[in-house]
């Protein structure tokens, strides 16, 4: 049973940049300065960052005009490459790239709504990340329109503090100092092999911020006119959220000197108080908290979809088949392991496993693109632009060459996605056809 079309270009743009626009857009570059030694050359790693997003969001916007429905990654690989690797990327997604991300994203809001100089001793920790989830989680299970509305409120309201911020700037741009001036008199040259090793870092760590511009794509089937719509939020969000990136960053690396940047991941704080002082810098601390809090929403609203369609194919308990009542239910298991892996401690040391394990498979499902098609009858058979081809390889190269630069620098994270996808294959001979509607009971 399909879905009904319930959103529009509005909500799908919405759900984009709620998934982008998290914490690391406000921290990545105190690190990049200390790696780069300059703000232009930061601003240069957040421009690279950015097109090879938007040749990812195009590559994704392609994949759904060929198969407009629900799914994600799982859909693509199950299709394109086998079942197997469907799986896993389904399996990736459970564990992981929306479970995992979820949970970061909470705490994260809970620590800029309830920061621990204000926290009272009889304060639960993680209680505020915990109650976020639950109140998303059951809200996108049984009143998804409404907070869809909400959804789409909060990213309203995070666009305009972040936008009262630019134009605060923009007015002192003749009347203060901004700073340009290197950490070091005597950087290494632009070419050089040292630039462009710390260059390749630091491009890694902001794509992370760039992450989630498929968002839309995991919803597919409650479009209305997917094979347009959806694409068009996917580069339509992805392009505003890399002008905002942009512009956002020159002034936080601009704003005081290099050296007070440096190695620090408060620098849209600091940035903001030497802007605008206080206000400012609680402006700033609010538009934080509500990109966090937008992030958990968008993905509670995303990620199940994906379960429903693992369910329609067998490899998934069939009480989470699409259907009336598949949504809420996969909403809510989405919900409870999020809010279950909160109280994991030290979960963000997982982040680096999270960022490489998905980035291979956002990777892989785009190199489907550049392999002969093999098209069902819901599939478009228009064929595919050299443009679009060109993104594709784009993507696919730039997602290799910064998912080997991570298990280079960590490769504990290799590690743990190889232990991911062995668990990952059990499971799928333990489930292959188990859950098929004739094996049901």
């Amino acid at each position: 049973m399909k879905p009904d079309a319930r959103f529009g270009l509005t909500t799908l743009t919405c759900v984009v940049i709620a998934s982008m626009i998290g914490s690391g857009v406000f921290t990545t570059s105190g690190f990049s300065i200390a790696a780069l030694g300059s703000a232009e050359r930061v601003l240069v790693a957040w421009c690279i960052g950015g097109v090879v997003a938007i040749c990812g969001a195009i590559a994704y916007g392609e994949l759904a005009r060929r198969l407009p429905v629900s799914g994600g990654e799982y859909l693509y690989l199950s299709r394109q490459l086998h079942p197997f690797a469907g799986f896993l990327a389904g399996w990736i997604s459970l564990t992981a790239g929306f479970s995992g991300a979820i949970a970061m994203a909470a705490i994260t809001f809970e620590a800029y709504a309830v920061p621990e100089s204000i926290r009272p001793a009889w304060f639960l920790p993680n209680s505020v990340a915990v109650a976020s989830i639950l109140i998303f989680g059951f809200g996108h299970a049984f009143l998804v329109k409404l907070f869809a509305a909400i959804q789409n409120a909060v990213v309203g309201i995070k666009l305009v503090a972040l936008t009262t911020f630019l134009i605060a700037a923009a007015t002192q741009i003749s009347s203060r100092q901004w700073y340009w001036a290197p950490l070091e008199e005597n950087l290494p040259p632009a070419w050089s092999m040292a630039t462009f090793t710390a260059m390749a870092g630091s491009v890694m760590w902001i794509s992370l911020s760039y992450a989630g511009f498929n968002a839309a794509v995991y919803i597919a089937s409650e479009v209305k006119n997917p094979e347009v719509t959806v694409p068009r939020s996917l580069w339509l969000g992805t392009i505003l959220v890399t002008v905002l990136y942009i512009s956002l960053n020159a002034v936080f690396v601009s704003a005081v000197p290099a050296s007070d940047l440096a190695g620090k991941p408060e620098i849209a704080a600091i940035a903001a108080k030497a802007v605008g002082g206080n206000s400012m810098e609680l402006l700033i601390r609010c538009a934080i908290g509500l990109g966090t809090l937008s992030s958990v929403a968008g993905m509670i609203m995303t990620g199940p979809r994906v379960f429903s369609r693992m369910a329609d194919d067998g490899v998934f308990p069939a009480m989470f088949q699409t259907g009336p009542n598949s949504i809420s239910r996969t909403v809510l298991l989405q919900t409870v392991i999020a809010a279950s892996l909160v109280m994991v401690s030290n979960l963000s040391e997982l982040l680096g496993y999270l960022s490489t394990t998905l980035a291979l498979s956002s990777a892989v499902a785009v190199f489907t693109l550049l392999l002969p098609a093999k098209r069902s009858a819901a599939e478009s058979d228009r064929p595919m632009s050299t443009a679009v081809r060109l993104c594709a390889i784009t993507y696919v190269a730039s997602t290799i060459v910064i998912a080997g630069l991570m298990a280079k620098n960590e490769p504990a994270d290799l590690k743990a996605t190889g232990i991911t996808l062995l668990l990952g294959g059990i499971l799928w001979l333990f489930s292959r056809g188990r859950f098929l509607p004739e094996n049901k009971g």
